[in-house]
């Protein structure tokens, strides 16, 4: 993740309340458990207000997203839209901003362009880059079927309406979703130029739309995971070589990010919020032991502060790299 847009929010003081949730359906049920939740905290009324306000009066989302807030002294300083929806919920009050499920649910996705097709017509959606639903249209159905198939005049419409929201989006990814004879019957009427681009996904009354999305969140994401996978290899070459510059554990991790000396952080996940770390309050200065001056913090808020603090970029790797404490870096040159 590319931290550069983040530097506003790391350079006020806390404290922070950091909220990440699905905002596609039962917003208001969520809203109700991570209120209770910051109350628990003792999150102010003048917080729990404001929250209140910018989740219940957002309007709902066309298809699955999720939503980032941060609030500072009774003001909402980070309102992002997610591509990927959480599969839960988290509500936190902490000194320090909690960046980490954005490096998680914030990496930008493939332009893409999904037709849902049944037997009447179909419905578009265009998707930029941050998950946003920037184009829709419905073909077709204006007219009683005649009968299973789609007739050849609507596919042309649709075919027209897909490669238009192609083109405009400069979408590298055509998903058509949908029964199998709809879905060839709508492929060999779609331009050449376009066919290099489509991937269809199989879409009955069973598997759903959240099947759908689910699969094509998968596919959208793809150009992150091929990035993170370079940075993985990339770390194995570098920790096998004298050269230095990939370490690993809490403390040279800190000790690099305190000298602004990483270039990419690496976390294996969210179990290294299970450590703590010694941090002055501004969370720049960090120690993996007690000092005097410092004081105790999860480690998943001061790793990725520091990181965007310094202006490194922050993968998850997952289960691809064992990481010694679960943290790596890879140094500046």
């Amino acid at each position: 993740m590319d931290t550069g847009d983040l530097q506003a929010l790391i350079r006020t003081t806390g404290p922070f309340t950091s909220v990440y949730y699905d905002a596609s359906s039962l917003v208001d049920l969520r809203w109700r458990a991570m209120r209770d939740q910051l109350d628990a905290q003792s999150a102010s009324p003048e917080t729990l207000a404001v929250l209140d306000e910018a989740i219940l009066g957002h309007p709902a989302p066309t298809g699955p997203a999720g939503r980032a807030l941060i609030v500072r002294d009774n003001e909402v300083v980070l309102d992002r839209d997610l591509p990927i929806p959480p599969s839960g919920y988290t509500a936190r009050l902490s000194p320090l901003p909690y960046l980490l499920p954005l490096v998680d649910l914030a990496e930008p996705l493939v332009p893409h362009v999904i037709v849902h097709l049944d037997h009447l017509g179909a419905d578009l959606r265009g998707v930029d880059h941050a998950g946003r639903s920037v184009a829709v249209a419905t073909v077709g159905g204006r007219l009683p079927p005649s009968g299973e198939r789609l007739r050849t005049a609507e596919l042309s419409d649709i075919s027209e309406e897909a490669s238009r929201m192609v083109t405009w989006l400069k979408a590298p990814l055509l998903v058509l979703a949908g029964p199998l004879r709809a879905r060839r019957a709508l492929r060999n009427t779609l331009p050449s130029v376009h066919q290099h681009i489509v991937v269809e996904v199989d879409a009955t009354p069973r598997s759903g739309a959240t099947n759908i999305d689910h699969v094509v969140h998968h596919l959208a994401s793809r150009r992150n995971h091929d990035e993170n996978r370079d940075v993985v290899d990339r770390f194995r070459d570098e920790s096998t070589r004298s050269t230095g510059t990939a370490v690993h554990g809490l403390r040279a991790v800190s000790a690099a990010l305190s000298a602004g000396a990483v270039a990419t952080l690496l976390l294996s996940d969210a179990v290294v919020g299970e450590r703590d770390l010694w941090v002055d309050p501004t969370g720049n200065q960090i120690s993996a032991t007690p000092h005097t001056g410092l004081v105790k913090q999860r480690a998943d808020e001061v790793l990725p502060h520091a990181a965007v603090a310094t202006r490194a970029h922050i993968v998850l790797v997952g289960e691809h790299l064992r990481l010694h404490e679960d943290v790596g870096a890879l140094l500046r040159g």
